[in-house]
Parts: C-alpha cells; structure tokens; sequence
C-alpha cells in the first residue's frame, strides 16, 4: 500500500481550488496514469488507468463533499484507492489543500509496456502539477 500525506498551497481562492477537484474529467491533465475519469452520477466515477497492478477500468464514489471544504472518493472495492481532500482559506487569494492519498495496488491488474508504476515522488509531481493548472486557470480568466 502506498500512502501520501501532504499540504501544500495554491494561490487562488478556496472556491477555485474547489472546483479544480472537482473536476474529474480533467483529471488525466496532471495525474500520472489517470487516461480518463467519468462522471457517472454526482456520486460515481469510472476511472480508466495505465497503473501497474491496478484494473484498467475501476469505479469510484464520492463519500464527503462539503462545496469549498472537503471532498473525498474511495474506489468501489475500497482498496484501489482513496482521496481525501480540505481545503483552508488562507486569504481571499490563497487556500492550504491538505490531502491524504492511498492507492493500493492488488496485483491484478496489468503489468508491462505502457504501464505507469506509482510512487509517493509520482503523486507529489502531480500534486504540484495540479497546483500550477489551477493556478494558470485562475491567472487565464483574470
């Protein structure tokens, strides 16, 4: 099992970052491994991955989302994977996002070619990553 813990901030209102998790289908722009995400229902995801030893396809629900506060999702077989997600505002122009990830690989999934392996320094990229775009997408519709 594979656990992250991390905080970080973004400058952009906590409305904003709010948003930008919520937008799953825009997911595979900064997760490794992520090829889409769909929405389902407001509760359901289906997630398509390249991730060693982790189902091609998986679904995913929403447990927690408390607009501009928290949101969290789990995968169906809740151990594939799992987010939690605060967000504090700092100032009117800066949120803290503090987050926990699991990820859990079975060992069922497939291996080889075209397969992301994933790490903790892999999610802490593409956390960074999530923090630029949400960052450029606030500086864009300025």
């Amino acid at each position: 099992m594979l656990q992250v813990d991390d905080q970080f901030e973004v400058a952009a209102p906590r409305s904003e970052v709010f948003r930008a998790w919520t937008e799953f289908e825009r997911f595979p722009e900064f997760m490794t491994g992520v090829d889409s995400v769909y929405v389902e229902t407001r509760e359901r995801l289906r997630w398509r991955v390249s991730i060693a030893d982790v189902p091609r396809s998986f679904y995913a629900v929403v447990t927690e989302f408390r607009a501009d506060e928290r949101i969290a999702w789990v995968s169906v077989d809740q151990t594939t994977m799992g987010w939690w997600i605060d967000l504090d505002e700092i100032d009117s122009a800066r949120t803290r996002v503090t987050l926990r990830v699991i990820w859990s690989p079975r060992g069922d999934g497939p291996r080889g070619p075209g397969m992301h392996e994933l790490d903790e320094r892999t999610i802490r990229c593409d956390l960074q990553r999530f923090r630029m775009r949400a960052e450029q997408s606030l500086s864009r519709a300025a």
